[in-house]
């Protein structure tokens, strides 16, 4: 029987067959890898590797796309503290406008932020997802490309396993990033 993803194809992805994502994850070959990336994580869900279908789903998806779930899933739950919510007001205000400056901003904030916290990693994924992480006027040095992907699936794990019920909301959290996996970007809203 084939897994099939329930929200089809993902438009926005640049993989073509899952173990070009799990290769960065640094995960094992494995059989089945070769299929579309939406069919790996289907299979992921299906055999109740939640865990790693986050952890997938953080690199399959775009940068931008993949903060915008880590910050949608994060915002989702009480912040705990006044610094943790300028840390997400600057991750929103990038993902609005997404400028070196505000990128930076939100990076900037986060420090605020003493231990790691679903908010922290959120405004980390923002920094790394592109640009040069050395300060402007230096030399670019860009992160390598699995950097936001692993902390988005950070923030959104942290998130839901501060909650009661850690396995239904990451469901959920799991459900809105397929959900924003299937859907063309409109970067106009």
């Amino acid at each position: 029987m084939a897994l099939t993803s329930p929200h089809g194809d993902w438009p926005n992805t640049v993989w073509s067959a899952a173990w070009q994502i799990t290769a960065l994850l640094d995960w094992p070959r494995a059989p089945g890898d070769g299929v579309s990336p939406p069919r790996f994580f289907a299979g992921l869900r299906a055999a109740g590797h939640d865990i790693e279908a986050a952890q997938f789903l953080g690199l399959a998806l775009p940068r931008y796309e993949a903060v915008a779930w880590a910050a949608r899933v994060v915002t989702s739950y009480p912040l705990t503290s006044s610094a943790e919510a300028r840390t997400m007001r600057a991750v929103e205000d990038w993902l609005r406008e997404p400028s070196d400056a505000l990128r930076r901003l939100a990076a900037e904030v986060s420090t605020e932020i003493r231990n790691v916290t679903p908010a922290r990693l959120c405004a980390a994924a923002a920094f790394m997802s592109g640009g040069s992480v050395y300060p402007v006027g230096e030399r670019p040095v860009p992160t390598p490309r699995q950097t936001t992907g692993k902390l988005v699936a950070g923030a959104i794990l942290t998130a839901v396993y501060q909650t009661d019920e850690p396995a239904g909301h990451l469901d959920a959290a799991l459900n809105l990033g397929a959900a924003i996996a299937a859907q063309a970007t409109d970067l106009s809203q």
